[in-house]
Parts: structure tokens; sequence; C-alpha cells
């Protein structure tokens, strides 16, 4: 019976371990493809001046992806329903059209449009989207690592980490069976959080998923926005995607 020397054994050996650990190639990180919607649940506050109390509705919300667009390096895709759309509001409000665009080097911006955006001003050449790609629209680069700060320079100097998306947490959650259509297995989940003198957001992200929850909290006038993620519906063409990691 013929025997492998053991050099050969060991080479084998190396060369599949190298290729078990090599990693996925990542993929965008929100599910770029136009009819992926996500449905979530959660709760609105505000006060209510004509009853002179807290004003409290429990919501049911979408966010959709209507059109994606590519552009050499750039992929953008206009959402209706970002949960933002829900903060000042008592939980009636009508979905607005947002920008979420991701470039080559892995960073997310995005910007409300609002209601009268003219959606056809997105058809230009591949420096359509420099003007949305600017400070104040970023939301962060990854992968990510904990601590991140993602802001203008000046911003980034401020010792409280004000006015600046900030990685403030990083774990691994089982979303099912709390998130219909989330993956089976764990999923890395970071938090993102952005504080000002009036106000803070605190947003979990999943890659590959999108948002897990939204919160968005005023420090005065009582105006709370609370939700969280409980269906996940992704395109037919992404539903096989891989997913970047964090």
């Amino acid at each position: 019976m013929n025997r492998l020397p053991l050099a050969s054994v060991l080479f084998l050996i190396a060369l599949s371990l190298l290729n078990a650990e090599k990693p996925a190639t990542p993929g965008e990180f929100f599910p770029m493809s136009a009819g992926t919607y996500w449905v979530y649940k959660g709760t609105v506050r505000w006060d209510d001046p004509e009853s002179d109390k807290p004003g409290s509705a429990e919501v049911t919300w979408k966010m959709t992806v209507e059109r994606v667009i590519r552009r050499k390096g750039v992929v953008a895709a206009v959402v209706s329903g970002f949960p933002g759309d829900l903060d000042w509001s008592a939980g009636t409000t009508e979905p607005k059209p947002w920008l979420f665009i991701e470039d080559e080097k892995h960073r997310v911006f995005y910007e409300n449009l609002g209601p009268n955006f003219e959606l056809s001003e997105l058809n230009g050449d591949d420096h359509v989207f420099d003007k949305f790609m600017v400070d104040d629209n970023f939301f962060f680069q990854w992968p990510v690592h904990q601590g991140a700060k993602f802001c203008d320079e000046d911003a980034k100097k401020r010792e409280d980490g004000y006015y600046c998306w900030v990685v403030a947490e990083i774990t691994e959650k089982k979303l099912q069976p709390a998130v219909s259509g989330a993956p089976a297995d764990e999923q890395p989940v970071f938090r993102m959080e952005y504080w000002t003198l009036p106000d803070d957001q605190k947003i979990e992200l999943v890659p590959g998923l999108g948002l897990l929850s939204y919160r968005y909290h005023h420090h005065g006038t009582l105006a709370d926005t609370d939700l969280r993620l409980v269906e996940f519906h992704p395109a037919p063409e992404r539903s096989g995607g891989q997913r970047p990691k964090p």
C-alpha cells in the first residue's frame, strides 16, 4: 500500500485549512435590490397640545427599496419609509424617499430626499451622487470596530463624542423567531449612536439585512420613536447572496 510522505500530508492539511479560513467575498452592506422590504413594529410618543398629556401610538411601519442605481464605484438605493419619518409625528405620517449610497471603499451615506425631490435628478453621470457623499451624510464605513467615529474632522476632536455616528457596541444575536425571514444562525449586530445636545438616535445594524432597530429620543419636548424589525423580505435575486462582515 502506497503512503504519502509526511511532508505531503502536512502540505495538504495546511492547504485545506487555508482554503477553509479564506473569507467570503463581501457584498453590499444593505440589501440593495428593488423590492426588498422590512416591517417594523413599535411605539411613537409625543406631547399632545390638545390634551396637555403625553400621546402614544403602537405602529406597524414598512420600509421598501423602490429603486437601485449603479454608477462607477457606487450603488445607490432610493428607499421609502426609513423609520426616521416617524420622528416628531403621531405615528400617522406618510413614508418619504431617502437615498442610501455605498461606494467601493464601503463608505455608507444616507439622506432624507424630502417629499418634493425629483427622482429624475438621479439620472446623471458617474458623479451624480457626489453632492450626497459628504460628511453631513456619512453614516459609517465597514469593516467597523467598536468606538469608531464617522463625522467631520472637527466633530471627531470632541471628547464627548457628540455630532458623530459612533459604533457603541458590537455583539452577536440570534434573530429568529423574533424576526421572520432573518438567518437562522447568530448574526453580528452593531449599535450606532448619534448624540447631539437636543436629541439622540440609536440604530442597530446587521450586515446584509439592514436596520434591526431604530430609536429616536428628544431631550426636551416629548418626541420618541422606538421600532424593532419583525419581518425581512429580501428581493428574490438577493435571497441567497453573501453577507458582509462588520
